[in-house]
């Protein structure tokens, strides 16, 4: 049985609700599978949505996360520590094949085809992603039926630049096959409103 923290002490979950981790006059805590949540939520009445799914899929499979665990192998790249301090690993999305990527397409197919019905009119989805993968994640959300309203950029300075030639880093030290991320691409896309917006804003 699941428990969670609340003001200090161990709550058992509400047994009507075995989800439902916390609930306050604001907001409620809920852990579960989102897409099952999304086929049982009331049509029209979500506001907004703010997300940053996983986005390879592949680093979440049992055998990669093992090999994350053992800190070597595997779509997980160990950055060295620096100045004592050790990086969290990132996943390389450059190894994906076309199986991963038409898998991570049909993942934001079934994930905006349960959003949309869900949404207000005029409802806004704030969509965290990769320079390298945002088309994959952007294309469904469009097919679906969502307008495309921007993109809110977020700068990222990292210590290095892109991969070395695998296998080759001390033979070509000044090579980068790929370049320095700097800055990571939140889609914003929006549900058509059914007519003006200051209607909507009204009727909301």
């Amino acid at each position: 049985m699941r428990t969670s923290l609340k003001r200090g002490k161990i709550r058992r979950p509400n047994l009507t609700n075995p989800w439902l981790l916390a609930k306050h006059a604001e907001y409620e805590t809920i852990r579960v599978d989102a897409f099952d949540w999304l086929q049982r939520a009331k049509p029209n009445s979500i506001h907004a949505v703010v997300t940053d799914p996983p986005y390879g899929l592949l680093e979440y499979t049992p055998g990669e996360l093992k090999k994350l665990q053992e800190g070597r192998g595997g779509v997980w790249r160990i950055p060295p520590s620096f100045d004592g301090c050790q990086r969290r690993p990132l996943p390389r999305f450059t190894v994906l094949t076309e199986e991963n990527k038409n898998a991570l397409r049909s993942f934001f197919q079934r994930f905006a085809s349960l959003l949309l019905p869900v949404l207000v009119p005029g409802a806004h989805v704030f969509i965290a992603t990769n320079p390298l993968v945002s088309h994959l994640v952007y294309d469904p959300m469009i097919a679906a039926g969502f307008e495309k309203r921007g993109e809110v950029i977020r700068v990222v300075y990292t210590l290095r630049g892109g991969d070395r030639p695998k296998n080759a880093h001390k033979e070509f030290p000044n090579v980068s096959v790929m370049p320095k991320s700097c800055w990571e691409p939140w889609g914003l896309f929006r549900k058509p409103c059914d007519g003006r917006v200051c209607l909507e804003l009204l009727l909301s």
